[in-house]
């Protein structure tokens, strides 16, 4: 008996025989069980190695010494972390190790054969180890992870200081003063990063931190030599320091692709999907002040105080990580400049004395951190807060009938970055920005070396000298233009992001 009759199988369905279902089941092709979304898992345990490149100022204090000098280098050691992701958000705990060779020094000479006399003074520093512990708190885009940071460092340092008095001609029993010492210190840190996981529980980052190592008394120990005889020699010197450090790294970690997550990263807006790694060129202009307090004369205060201004041009790097219409980044800059200023005062007395000041500053570079939201489907508005660090010359000219003073110094100034800017989606992988930015430095000392001549008879002709100024003020306003190509996998406009 055949059975392959519409009628009869809707008499079965009807009588119970079979399930209603099976009815349209007959008729209608199977359709497989929905995939869940995959994404990158950011929790577990990871480790890993990283090498990097740190530098800033020790200011030896004018109580002590009077060194202001660069102190720069390599390091490079292994990190030990542990993550963990909820939605799109990522929280951790990281300590690091580095072996390091950051160091500097400075030679400061006052005097020579046209005084019979000269002294030479070297000043050290070298940071051998350093050790970072930090909490981690960012958010993740599938396999781009950005990040701020921030916690305790302790920096292993080494000091010395040499003192070598002598005469012209030589005499029998120069002076010769040899101190050394070092401490631990311990300092809190600020910092951003990215991390790009590769696949096979790899990943690889990029680092920026800020190390306020602050000031502090060091006991130095050593000898002096006088005469033949050898006593020993204990003092304490006043050394202030902070340190940056940009770092790059590769991390193992123990955990990996993830699917059905109990709680998924959100997704991004419909619209121009910001996350990934870009990089770019910008130009802009800048102006600020500068001010000089050691030769503050209160009647007549503006003659330390000088405008700045000048074009600059230069590089940009960055990542993005987007949520819904949130996109939290980090950036880093660097900017040749021609940012300058100048003041030239003459004062009229028993004889006219004419004061020039100069700074420039050479280059600067920023790391910062950048959160906003999207606008419509191109339109990304933001503000940044970070790190400034400007590499600038400064040169004092004071001459008159009787003498002629000629000093420059060179020193690193450290600043805090607010700003705000739009950036705008053209099409394919490019897009364009325009961006301010304020940056307030901190006070700074520098040393500057160089001579001064003489024309008052007998002493006629140029000695050595230097001069250690006080915590120069000084804050900066930027407007840059830039463009920069973005590399991530969907550059135009879409739908929805998965």
């Amino acid at each position: 008996m055949s059975i392959r009759t519409p009628g009869l199988w809707l008499t079965l369905a009807a009588l119970g025989a079979v399930p209603s279902g099976a009815v349209f089941a007959a008729d209608m092709p199977l359709k497989a069980a929905p995939i869940a979304p995959v994404f990158y898992d950011w929790s577990g345990v990871y480790i890993g190695l990283h090498a990097g490149y740190g530098g800033a100022m020790k200011d030896w204090t004018a109580d002590t010494i009077g060194a202001d000098f660069t102190a720069k280098g390599f390091l490079g050691g292994g990190q030990i972390g542990i993550n963990k992701q909820i939605g799109s958000l990522v929280f951790g705990l990281e300590l690091d190790g580095s072996w390091a060779n950051i160091s500097g020094s400075q030679l400061l000479s006052l005097g020579g054969p046209l005084v019979g006399g000269q002294t030479d003074d070297n000043a050290r520093s070298k940071i051998d180890g350093l050790v970072t512990f930090t909490g981690r708190a960012g958010l993740a885009a599938d396999r781009w992870f950005v990040y701020a940071k921030g916690g305790l460092a302790v920096a292993h340092e080494a000091h010395s200081f040499s003192n070598n008095n002598f005469n012209f001609p030589p005499g029998p029993f120069p002076r010769v003063i040899s101190l050394s010492g070092s401490e631990y210190r311990w300092a809190p840190t600020v910092g951003f990063g990215t991390e790009h996981a590769l696949g096979n529980n790899w990943s690889v980052k990029a680092e920026y931190n800020y190390i306020h190592l602050g000031t502090r008394a060091i006991g130095v120990n050593g000898t002096r030599t006088a005469a033949g005889v050898v006593t020993p020699v204990a003092q304490d010197v006043q050394i202030e320091q902070a340190l940056h450090v940009a770092t790059v790294g590769v991390n193992y970690r123990f955990g990996g692709i993830q699917t059905d997550p109990t709680l998924a990263p959100a997704r991004a807006a419909p619209g121009y999907n910001w996350s990934g790694a870009y990089v770019g060129v910008q130009g802009g202009y800048g102006s600020g002040h500068h001010e000089w307090p050691d030769f503050l004369v209160p009647a007549r205060p503006e003659i330390v105080k000088y405008g700045a201004n000048g074009w600059l041009a230069g590089g940009t790097v960055g990542v993005n990580a987007q949520t819904g219409v949130f996109v939290f980044g980090v950036e880093g800059e660097w900017m040749w400049t021609g940012i300058k200023g100048s003041q030239t005062t003459i004062f009229a007395g028993a004889q006219t004395t004419t004061l020039g000041l100069e700074s420039k500053v050479n280059w600067l570079a920023i790391a910062a951190a950048r959160a906003g939201f999207v606008v419509g489907d191109r339109l990304l508005v933001y503000g940044k807060a970070g790190v400034a660090l400007a590499d600038e010359r400064h040169t004092i000219n004071a001459s008159s009938s009787s003498s002629a003073l000629d000093l420059s110094a060179k020193a690193l100034h450290t600043g805090v970055v607010a700003g705000a800017g739009a950036e705008y989606a053209l099409g394919g992988n490019w897009s364009a920005k325009l961006e301010y930015d304020y940056i307030k430095m901190l006070a700074q000392n520098f040393t500057a070396t160089g001579t001064e001549s003489f024309n008052v008879p007998p002493l006629v002709g140029p000695i050595a000298n230097f001069r250690q100024f006080e915590k120069m003020p000084q804050d900066l306003h930027l407007i840059k233009f830039g463009i920069n190509y973005h590399f991530n996998q969907t550059p135009v406009v879409v739908s929805a992001r998965y």
